[in-house]
């Protein structure tokens, strides 16, 4: 049983009594096949607060189905079926297509009219990066299940109408800022990759073309091929074919694979090992210190092979290669990682699936081979950046953990947690108690007609701005009468008890507010943290 501390003032009601949940229409081969086509939401189009419409999928929905599972502005959609940590991430429907279903590894809750859609994502969102969802969800293979019932049984927290609002509305503030500095910093790894990539070339290459340069002669022996540029006892190759099951009883030896490559290094902590007997009948691939490694199945990463691993390995993924003696391993593992080197493998990629590089082409390649000298003097040049580079990179990564830490518990705390009570504590004048209990009584209504159903009852339709005031429904021209007699200025507490509304206009009387803000005929005030009013607006 999930139990949450909910800010003091606050009803709490079940999932189930705030909204309409269901799960949508499975997906059938007859689904699939029939005439009728209809777009429909799955897994992949629903992230964390935001739905991606640009890849849709559809299936046949009969009549009844296109009923039920149609979309509607304002429908909070959750992932039920999703990896452990990202089950339940949730986003709000807007309404964009005229018609949108969706699928049963999609939750739909509609929220009651006493909940503000923006607020229940609020929770949701909360429930999810908290791991509330994760710690209800059952887990099948990879693929965690949030569980209908599960989620209707959760707690729902109700605070007032206007508290929904507040809190919604600041979140959406803060969550525009937190996607900005994501995508800043996000954006700014590459760029460091970018300008390494530039100064690297600079100092190699500079204003030099190499598809220019004449190849090894007594004239200009300043170019050789790749194959030229490795020790002559030790020729360009690649490594064990089929490395077999990992050695973990402290045996084996460890072998690099393309994706222990990082950042030009060997990242070690994640090496795998093969026996001896393989290694040894691989050994032409063995490497030592010193040695570069460059991967030549779909992507062409560098690394030089630290003391560490001397007398290791390499899979099928990687070439080897060892520099000859006037050849330096860190100059030879930059001209490498060049822009131009790069391209010109990128260029000579063969097949699909998985394409690779033909050790043929790699042996072509052109490496200039300027006097030792000049290799250190370029090496510590392009090193002094690339240090750089690597401390601004840790910094972003910080940042973005540091980001992401700081966007969950904001989150949290607008949805239900500290921020919420400072905020619900501000507004205090707001008949607290009074407005949430009648939220969830009108709800708890709602469930128990739904079960038994009430006689009906003559109603009449009112538009906003045109209710009656007789009976205490809320009513435009009273409230600006009300407001003007006031000095046109009056906390939202007063102007509701001065109006001698129902306790069931609640969200009547907040619904009026936002329309005749909108209209520009009343304006909202907040001049601090904690004093609201309700002010006259400017003419037009």
């Amino acid at each position: 049983m999930i139990r949450k501390e909910f800010p003091d003032g606050w009803a709490v009601c079940k999932v189930a009594e705030a909204g309409d949940a269901i799960s949508g229409q499975q997906k059938t081969p007859a689904a699939s096949l029939a005439p009728e086509q209809y777009p429909y939401l799955r897994v992949a189009n629903v992230f964390d607060d935001e739905i991606d419409l640009s890849d849709l999928a559809t299936m046949n929905f009969s009549s009844e189905a296109r009923e039920k599972y149609r979309l509607k502005d304002g429908d909070v959609l959750l992932c039920e079926g999703q990896s452990r940590e990202l089950v339940g991430r949730a986003a709000v429907y807007r309404g964009e297509l005229e018609e949108l279903f969706f699928q049963n590894s999609i939750i739909r809750f509609r929220p009651h009219k006493e909940i503000l859609p923006e607020y229940a994502l609020l929770v949701f969102r909360a429930y999810q990066k908290e791991g509330v969802f994760s710690q209800i969800a059952k887990a099948t293979t990879n693929i965690a299940h949030l569980g209908l019932n599960r989620f209707k049984s959760l707690p729902f927290p109700i605070p007032p109408r206007a508290i929904q609002e507040l809190l919604a509305d600041t979140a959406r503030v803060f969550q525009e800022r937190v996607d900005t500095a994501r995508h800043v910093l996000a954006e700014s790894v590459p760029d460091l990759d970018f300008l390494v990539r530039n100064f690297r070339d600079q100092v190699i290459i500079g204003d030099r073309d190499p598809e220019e340069e004449s190849f090894p002669s007594e004239a200009d022996p300043s170019w050789v091929t790749a194959a030229e540029a490795v020790a002559p006892d030790a020729p360009i190759v690649y490594g064990i074919l089929q490395p077999g099951p990992d050695v973990e009883d402290g045996t084996g030896v460890p072998y690099v694979q393309q994706q222990d490559l990082q950042n030009g290094e060997v990242t070690e902590g994640q090496l795998r090992n093969t026996s001896v007997a393989v290694h040894e009948k691989f050994s032409r691939s063995a490497i030592a210190s010193g040695d570069v490694l460059l991967g030549i199945i779909r992507n062409t990463r560098v690394a030089v092979v630290p003391p560490e691993l001397d007398g290791g390995n390499i899979n099928r993924g990687i070439a080897r290669l060892r520099p000859r003696e006037d050849l330096e391993s860190e100059y030879l593992a930059h001209w490498l990682s060049s822009h131009w080197v790069q391209g010109w493998l990128s260029d000579r990629m063969r097949g699909i699936d998985m394409p690779g590089l033909n050790l043929r082409d790699v042996r072509q390649l052109p490496v200039p081979i300027p006097k030792v000298t000049e290799q250190r003097r370029q090496v510590n040049l392009i090193n002094q950046v690339v240090d750089k580079a690597n401390e601004a990179r840790a910094a972003l990564v910080e940042s973005q953990q540091h980001l992401l830490k700081t966007e969950v518990l904001t989150i949290a705390g607008l949805a239900y947690g500290d921020l919420a009570r400072t905020i619900s504590q501000s507004l205090s004048n707001s008949m607290t108690g009074v407005e949430t209990q009648n939220l969830v009584n009108r709800m708890l209504e709602r469930q128990s007609s739904v079960k038994a159903p009430a006689k009906k009852k003559t109603s009449q339709v009112r538009k906003t701005g045109e209710m009656s005031a007789e009976g205490g429904v809320a009513n435009a021209d009273n409230l600006l009468q009300i407001l003007k007699s006031s000095g046109g200025r009056i906390s939202p507490a007063e102007l509701y008890r001065s109006m001698r509304l129902e306790d069931d206009a609640v969200d009547d009387f907040y619904a009026l507010l936002r329309d005749l803000s909108k209209d520009g005929r009343i304006d909202i005030d907040r001049p601090d943290d904690e004093l609201v009013f309700v002010t006259i607006g400017a003419p037009s």
